[in-house]
């Protein structure tokens, strides 16, 4: 799915369909913002992008909606704890890196990660369905820094690990 940023409603749309999904008209909205560009983004944030750019959208249509996309595979969810989860308009196999100090999310293409043998981890007879590593770190823009040729803090490549907890002070 990766390099299906930019499509319009129509393709979207047929998007769905692809994956035995009825586009309805707030599908399509939720899809449609979601895949702008590659980003990482909460359901929260979600909502108050649709309430306030697009048709108005309820929390419940929100959850359910992105439920059934990651069921579809339409979306990753990135679950970072329980109050931090984003949604990840690239399925194709990576991992993330998270900037302790901003809360950045970054990309990082899967073949800089090898995937975890589990021999003699007590664990022998599992099988692995996904690896998705989370590597924390600082990042250091001012020092050239980067995670791609377009430089350490290209917008489409991160989103905000915030909570989703409103700070003292906040409505």
């Amino acid at each position: 799915m990766n390099g299906k940023y930019g499509l319009n409603k129509r393709e979207i749309a047929d998007l769905l369909r692809d994956k035995d999904i009825n586009p309805t008209t707030q599908r399509i909205e939720i899809a449609h913002l979601l895949f702008e560009k590659p980003q990482h983004l909460s359901a929260e944030e979600i909502r108050q992008r649709m309430n306030s750019e697009y048709e108005k959208c309820s929390q419940a249509t929100v959850y359910n909606t992105l439920r059934l996309f990651v069921e579809k595979a339409v979306v990753r969810e990135l679950i970072f704890s329980s109050d931090r989860i984003y949604y990840d308009s690239n399925i194709d196999k990576h991992h993330h890196f998270v900037d302790v100090d901003s809360g950045q999310i970054y990309d990082l293409p899967a073949h800089l990660l090898s995937t975890p043998d589990l021999k003699g981890s007590g664990l022998e007879g599992a099988e692995i369905m996904e690896t998705s590593i989370i590597v924390r770190g600082k990042m250091n823009c001012e020092a050239g820094a980067g995670l791609d040729k377009q430089g350490c803090c290209r917008s489409s490549q991160r989103s905000s690990l915030k909570s989703r907890k409103p700070s003292p002070g906040e409505s």
